[in-house]
């Protein structure tokens, strides 16, 4: 096993730990997120154009029916991503 040593601001820290969040755990998780994110390949420009011409005719052809997001819980959500 390797130690790691980070550096965190007293203020982050405090303001970590007055909200109870494991900072060690979400430091791991984070750390295995990284290792991870080589899971998914990237794609070519041309496979990501492709990709976008057909969610933009799915869009116009569908005769689906699209709701602008709840103001509210847009709020909501943006708050639980700054808590992350």
């Amino acid at each position: 096993m390797q130690t790691v040593q980070i550096q965190i601001n007293d203020d982050l820290y405090e303001h970590l730990s007055a909200r109870n969040i494991d900072i060690q755990a979400k430091i791991k998780d984070y750390l295995l997120a990284l290792v991870n994110s080589n899971n998914y390949p990237s794609i070519s420009t041309e496979e990501a154009k492709k990709r976008v011409s057909a969610a933009i005719d799915r869009y116009e052809n569908s005769g689906s029916q699209y709701v602008s997001l709840d103001s509210n819980y847009a709020k909501e959500l943006s708050t639980f991503i700054e808590r992350l």
